[in-house]
């Protein structure tokens, strides 16, 4: 496990050089504070309990990520028994379909998200993540039980997220987003020269 670990932080690092999408999953285990070493930010509380949502607020600055059809919000232990690691905050349910399609408002250049079944037991779930050209699919089996499933999504290249795709064969809820945009065209110039001058140091 640690060897695979390391070659997909390798891939990862490879593969920034080229525009296209990656993935890492976390299981049921509590999400990192980075995806692919991108730090991203937890979305707000959504109080609108029981409605039926076409979007829902990303953490400030990210604008919003939109639902292929609207989802009933709800909160874990209220309108939704359960998820894992300790969350408590929002998810949103598929209200009875299998699939459902994430789109966003910005440039997003990292995403997580978790994915927790309906019916209580063990079920595949399917994220498929799009830049526009190239996607990457990752599977997971989480319990509907106790064991919400976690994927992290991000742009490589520059390249900023265009869609992420969730299947399974029951219904089921996606919650605990988390976020970070591309950098504007000024900031990526900050970076690049702050990249130089370290550079410039090191020597």
């Amino acid at each position: 496990m640690k060897a695979l670990l390391a070659m997909t932080a390798f891939v990862g690092f490879a593969a920034v050089a080229n525009a296209g999408i990656g993935v890492e999953t976390y299981g049921a285990a509590a999400p990192p504070a980075s995806v692919n070493g991108t730090p991203v930010n937890p979305a707000p509380f959504d109080g609108r309990i029981f409605s039926d949502v076409p979007s829902a607020p990303l953490a400030a600055g990210d604008g919003n990520v939109l639902f292929s059809s609207p989802l009933s919000t709800r909160q874990i232990g209220f309108g939704w028994a359960t998820w894992s690691h300790g969350y408590t905050g929002n998810c949103y349910y598929t209200n009875g379909l299998t699939s459902v399609t994430m789109t966003f408002d910005m440039a997003i250049k990292a995403f997580q998200f978790y994915g927790e079944p309906n019916p209580f037991g063990v079920f595949q779930m399917t994220a498929t993540g799009s830049d526009g050209s190239a996607s990457q699919s990752s599977q997971q089996f989480p319990d509907g039980s106790s064991g919400a499933a976690g994927w992290g999504f991000y742009g490589t290249g520059g390249s900023s997220i265009a869609s992420i795709a969730v299947s399974s064969d029951v219904d089921f809820a996606i919650g605990e987003f988390a976020s970070t945009k591309v950098p504007a065209p000024a900031s990526l110039g900050l970076i690049g020269l702050g990249g130089l001058v370290a550079g410039r140091r090191r020597r």
